[in-house]
């Protein structure tokens, strides 16, 4: 194990993974469950507030010892092929996880939740379901992986990390991407995911943790109730409803009472996140409370950039923000639900 690791809180790593990776004589003390600061020289652990990012240099000095995990994503109107860019460059050993294929393909909503049987067998075929810890990026830096990262915790999963800035920070910091070559199971996530779910009926799927997860019903109660905030990822003028939404038969504006911070502006030029702090006045100057005494639901378009707003979150200190998984496209198709336009 390299000793240029930061060092993260250890005590909530699965027992057997902080072992492997403690020096030699500190793993009977681990084994005792309590595994001091100064003894730890790795990044393995449940994702918590302040670990979840990772650096390239991380990555690229734990390739060995790691899952590594390209869950990139496009929107349907870029027209580029996840897929493809996968098999012709990739990080070294990355397996592909497909956000849309790994889904309730009942659902008329993009990519919603998969049942846990089917998250189980997509992660099953890519061999994710060991101990190891897993990181996931994507193509563009930071977009679709948020999605991804938040659905291995929906499903149960604390070990997984996120490569903050992407493909493109990897290369960027000098280090070689695997090119071409024969790429097995590109669709094997999806595909063990879908033979899993033929039969399932039902859908609303909320994994193993239900608080990370809401509905549209949840959000509709939620407009009286107003039990937690809404926070709604898209930009200010789809927010506002003075631009057309881009799926057809979804209607403008947004759920009354939610707050709006734009997922592009928690980010730097290079699709890294910007500092704790940055990210802190971004959404206090956005009206979102966040003393941890109301709950947080993140939203947005199809249920992506919102696991951005989520991730964000985590970063500093608020891990628990819950995702409504249809977003606008399922809120803002619905005739009988009401909406509101303008400012928040």
């Amino acid at each position: 194990v390299k000793d240029n690791l930061r060092v993260m809180r250890a005590c909530r790593t699965p027992l057997a993974f902080t072992a492997r990776l403690l020096p030699h004589g500190a793993r009977r003390t681990a084994h005792r469950g309590n595994v001091p600061r100064s003894s730890v020289r790795t990044v393995v652990m449940a994702s918590t507030s302040t670990t979840t990012l990772v650096t390239p240099k991380w990555v690229k000095d734990n390739l060995a010892d790691i899952h590594v995990v390209d869950a990139s994503w496009h929107m349907p109107a870029l027209k580029r092929s996840a897929v493809d860019e996968f098999k012709a460059k990739r990080i070294p050993g990355a397996k592909f996880f497909d956000i849309d294929g790994v889904s309730d393909g009942a659902n008329p909503a993009p990519h919603m939740l998969p049942s846990t049987q089917g998250m189980r067998a997509a992660l099953n075929a890519l061999g994710l379901i060991d101990d190891r810890a897993v990181v996931l990026y994507d193509n563009d830096g930071m977009f679709s992986v948020a999605r991804a990262w938040w659905m291995f915790r929906v499903f149960g999963r604390d070990n997984v990390f996120v490569l903050d800035g992407g493909a493109p920070a990897y290369e960027a910091a000098g280090f070689t991407m695997e090119l071409d070559g024969d790429v097995a199971a590109v669709d094997a996530s999806a595909q063990a995911c879908q033979d899993a779910m033929k039969g399932e009926k039902g859908s609303d799927f909320r994994g193993e943790r239900e608080f990370l997860v809401k509905s549209m019903d949840d959000v509709i109660k939620n407009i009286d109730a107003s039990t937690f905030q809404v926070v709604d990822a898209r930009g200010q003028a789809r927010f506002r409803g003075e631009a057309a939404e881009p799926r057809a038969g979804v209607r403008s504006g947004h759920i009354p009472g939610s707050r709006n911070v734009f997922f592009g502006d928690l980010l730097n030029s290079n699709k890294t996140f910007k500092t704790k702090d940055e990210i802190r006045a971004i959404f206090v100057s956005n009206g979102v409370d966040l003393s941890g005494d109301k709950p947080i639901v993140c939203s947005c378009g199809t249920g992506v950039t919102a696991c951005i707003l989520a991730l964000a979150l985590d970063t500093i200190g608020n891990p628990n923000a819950a995702v409504y998984d249809g977003s606008w496209s399922e809120y803002g198709a619905d005739e009988g639900a009401p909406i509101a336009v303008g400012e928040a």
